[in-house]
Formats: C-alpha cells, structure tokens, sequence
C-alpha cells in the first residue's frame, strides 16, 4: 500500500525519515527511508492489534538478510554474490500451516541452484537462484505444478523473474521491487494457479502496468545495447518469424555466428530469441530504436 493511501486511512499519522523513539507511538517502515507513525492514542483497540501483527510479521521476515537488501533496503551489501540472479516469485492462494514446511523441503530439493529463499507476507515466498548454472526452472516448475498443489494441498502462482547478470548487482533491489509490484498487480486481478513467464508478465504489463515496467525496461534495453549486433538481430528474428537461417541470411552471417549471439544472449538473461514470447519483449524494448 502507497503511503499517500496509508495517511488517507491515518488522517493523524505523519511520514518520518526514521522511527519514533516514543513509547506511546507505532512506526510501521514503508521503505528504507519512510516511516508512518502513529499516536496509539488515536486508534482503536481493533486498529493497534492490527499493527502490532503488522509489525510483529514485518519483524520477523526483515531479519532475512535478503529481505533487508532487496525489501527494506536497509542492507548495503548484496548477501550473495553469483554470475547471474532470478527470483522466483511464489503467491499461495490457499494453504495449510502444517504442510508448508514439507513443501519449502521439496522447494529446495527441486531447486538446485537456490542461493536462499525468504518470505515477504505469510503468503509470499521469494527464490533467489544462481543462474549461472543456467537450470531450466520454467519447464521444471510447469512439469511438477499439478502434483505440487495435490501432494500439498495448497493453490499457487509462481512467477519465474528476469535473470539479472552480475553487472546489474547495484540495481537489482529496484529491479526485484518491480518485479514483484507487476505481479502484485497481475495477482490483484487474476486468481489462477500457473507457472507465468517473466516475458508473458511484461507483456500483459504494457496495457496495465505501465509505470512499474519502466525500470525493467530501462535495464533490459541497456543489456541489449551492451551486445554485439543484438538489436538487427532481434528485428530480423521478428521479420523472419524467429527463423534462425532466414534471419541469418538477412544479416549476411553464417548461421552458427548466429546462433553463438543467441546462445550468448540467453545464458546472459535467460531470454530466448527463438522463443516467440521473449523475441515480443525484446522487439517492444527496441521498437523506439527503429526509427
């Protein structure tokens, strides 16, 4: 919730750049440099239990030290250091206490190239991968989903993030926050269980969540620009139907040149030109460049 929406509700709550040392007053962190605090005296009883959960929750789940770098952002220093980096986004509709803790076992059993996991709400788990091991996670997910939801009795969305390269370490607490905002949004309008694509996300975000694309977008389109002939390549791919050897003789290089560029390009961020999907994100991302 958007702190002009939290002081709608709070009419007397003021936004501080820090917590009130005042006993007789609630701090609930917004971010890592705003703070709503609340006079206990003007709430209801209902109101400061409500908080008082709130608070209690968003402690216990800040002492990840991922949460504190990527959520809170009161973490300097990235946790963890690898090649590249994907989140997984998991949202359970439905679940059951008892069960959770057999199926975050499963979790990591499955994902073999988890770096840590951490929750955001009793409901949200994020995965933080290691990419560099390049494990094939959407086919993965999609093949076990059904069984998962079975075995385990709860209803899930999972949305497989954006692999970022270890050049974009500094930006990736921007770059996960909107990436977890567009799904907030999509979940906000859908209930289903699936497995969703990061590109398929981006897309249906074009129509309904512009503004919270424009940081992925502004990162994605300097990864394009940082590779060697990547933009031509995307518009014949989009020109030729993602038919490598049309594309390759529209661009007067040998196939396996070709190939090399698109092998290099998904191992940098999982994106795969062939794949008409991830080639309709890339091609939105250079259309401005076209002309």
């Amino acid at each position: 919730m958007k702190s002009n929406e939290l002081l709608a509700l709070f009419p007397k709550a003021s936004l501080q750049d820090k917590p009130s040392q005042d006993s007789q007053k609630v701090s609930l962190r917004l971010d890592r440099q705003h703070w709503l605090v609340l006079a206990t005296e003007d709430l209801t009883d209902r109101e400061q239990q409500l908080l008082a959960l709130l608070t209690e929750k968003e402690s216990v789940f800040s002492q990840n030290p991922w949460h504190r770098y990527l959520v809170s952002e009161s973490e300097e220093t990235l946790p963890h250091e690898v090649e590249a980096l994907q989140f997984i986004h998991c949202h359970l509709f439905h679940y059951e206490a008892e069960s959770i803790s057999s199926w975050l076992d499963m979790m990591r059993t499955l994902l073999t190239n988890k770096v840590a996991y951490f929750q955001t709400s009793p409901q949200d788990y994020i995965f933080v991968l290691d990419q560099g091991q390049q494990l094939a996670v959407k086919d993965l997910l999609r093949d076990v989903l059904s069984a998962v939801e079975y075995d385990f009795n709860l209803r899930l969305a999972v949305l497989i993030g954006q692999v970022w390269p270890r050049s974009v370490k500094d930006e990736l607490p921007q770059l996960y926050q909107a990436e977890n905002s567009l799904f907030t949004q999509w979940l906000n309008r859908y209930q289903q269980s699936l497995v969703l694509p990061f590109s398929q996300l981006f897309l249906w975000g074009l129509d309904e969540a512009k503004d919270t694309l424009l940081p992925l977008k502004k990162k994605l389109h300097q990864l394009i620009e940082g590779q060697e002939q990547l933009t031509e390549i995307i518009l014949a791919l989009w020109e030729n139907g993602a038919v490598v050897t049309k594309a390759a003789q529209q661009l007067y290089i040998h196939r396996n040149t070709l190939q090399y560029r698109l092998d290099k390009w998904e191992e940098l961020t999982g994106l795969q030109l062939k794949e008409l999907t991830d080639l309709s994100l890339c091609y939105h991302i250079i259309l401005k460049d076209l002309f």
